[in-house]
């Protein structure tokens, strides 16, 4: 397996409930069960801002409408995936949508969507992504305007 050369682009916005739970998507990886759970987001098309992407890629997906806010920080991810190394270069963006935003159980290509509570960020039965995404939570957490109610 080879990674590509350059890195894809991707946005996720990090969406908090009141209670501190983050929403996310999850996908499990075939051949070794491990489940894997990142916030929701996607590819940022050639001339598209990152936040425009991210924005973009909620409605498509999830069908919601989000306010995007300021960039919480890129993360460069490697990892391996079906048989594939993915490499993406992640920018992250705190969010905010609102509190009667009606979340669908699976997003447009058949992904779980689920709020993940806190207590469960350390269960080693999930590997949350992009790799370095739990050190950018702290400065995301549910705070004044940036949570959903």
């Amino acid at each position: 397996m080879s990674a590509s050369p350059t890195p894809r682009s991707i946005a996720i916005a990090l969406l908090w409930r009141a209670d501190g739970a983050l929403l996310v998507t999850s996908a499990v990886e075939p051949g070794t069960g491990r489940t894997l759970v990142r916030p929701p987001g996607g590819g940022i098309e050639p001339t598209e801002a990152a936040a425009d992407a991210a924005v973009r890629e909620l409605r498509e997906e999830l069908g919601v409408e989000i306010s995007v806010g300021a960039p919480l920080g890129e993360l460069e991810h490697r990892i391996a995936f079906a048989g594939r190394d993915l490499h993406e270069l992640v920018h992250v963006f705190a969010a905010t949508m609102a509190a009667d935003a009606v979340i669908p159980p699976t997003t447009d290509a058949g992904h779980p969507v689920w709020w993940l509570e806190p207590e469960r960020f350390d269960d080693p039965a999930l590997e949350i992504v992009p790799a370095g995404l739990r050190r950018l939570l702290g400065g995301a957490e549910p705070r004044d305007g940036n949570s959903q109610r």
